[in-house]
């Protein structure tokens, strides 16, 4: 069985990962972390109870998931590394100088971070950049949709496949959607368009358009399943592993 304590367990995702480990042959909750001003904090989840401190109860784990905020996530990371344990992160919204200090715990401990833990997403992600260099003269947008309580704007991953594009369109710029007389597109530019609404899960859209004809690499969550699946297989891969940062690409291995 993997000890596994989740970060965020009272939140969309980590309910619903708590589920699942709750009715795993694999897996035993042993851990639930929430904010201190949470209203379940001290109560049960399965035969465990939630804290706020995960410092108290981390030697309890074999393997820490957290779904939290940015600094929290970041306390939680370090509290890891102090302590030796394997941490996967799906937050997301991370700034730059907060995924050095992610790297320098990663020297310390194995870490998974990505902002999508789907097979299908992170499939996208290394698609989207061979066909950007194929199709090096067209125009790139992105588009993404999410519920209208997620906080962050663009999402993760609509991020992270500007960011897998721009590896092989150096000299692109991002632009965050437009407004007013903005003058004709720029050539290089990639925008990002985030979109909120209703209880839509997450879908990401990236359109090459060229003249006459146009492409376009669709990606559509229809439940957080794929989420939770992708989290756990995440743990268990992620606890084989020397310190270092790794991703879901390297877990999926796709061929090169």
């Amino acid at each position: 069985m993997i000890n596994t304590v989740i970060c965020g367990a009272l939140g969309k995702m980590g309910s619903d990962i708590a589920e699942e480990i709750l009715s795993s042959n694999e897996y035993r909750l042993s851990g639930a972390i929430e904010t201190p001003e949470h209203q379940e904090q001290g109560n049960n989840l399965g035969e465990i109870t939630i804290t706020s401190r995960l410092e108290d109860i981390i030697s309890q784990a074999d393997v820490i998931i957290d779904f939290t905020t940015p600094g929290a996530s970041l306390s939680h990371i370090k509290i890891c590394a102090l302590a030796g344990k394997p941490a996967v992160v799906g937050t997301t919204g991370f700034t730059s100088s907060q995924r050095q200090e992610i790297e320098k715990a990663s020297e310390k401990i194995p870490l998974l971070v990505s902002p999508n833990m789907s097979s299908g997403i992170n499939l996208m992600f290394r698609v989207v950049a061979d066909v950007a260099r194929s199709l090096s003269n067209f125009d790139i947008e992105i588009t993404e949709i999410h519920h209208n309580r997620k906080k962050d704007a663009p999402s993760g991953t609509a991020a992270r496949i500007a960011e897998k594009i721009m590896k092989v369109r150096k000299e692109s710029h991002i632009v965050y959607g437009r407004e007013g007389t903005t003058g004709p597109r720029k050539k290089n530019e990639i925008g990002i368009h985030s979109l909120r609404g209703g209880d839509v899960i997450g879908e990401h859209t990236v359109i090459f358009a060229g003249d006459g004809e146009r492409f376009e690499i669709t990606h559509r969550a229809h439940s957080r399943r794929a989420f939770v699946h992708g989290a756990l297989a995440a743990a268990k891969y992620i606890i084989t592993k020397p310190p270092g940062l790794y991703s879901m690409e390297d877990l999926l291995k796709f061929e090169e």
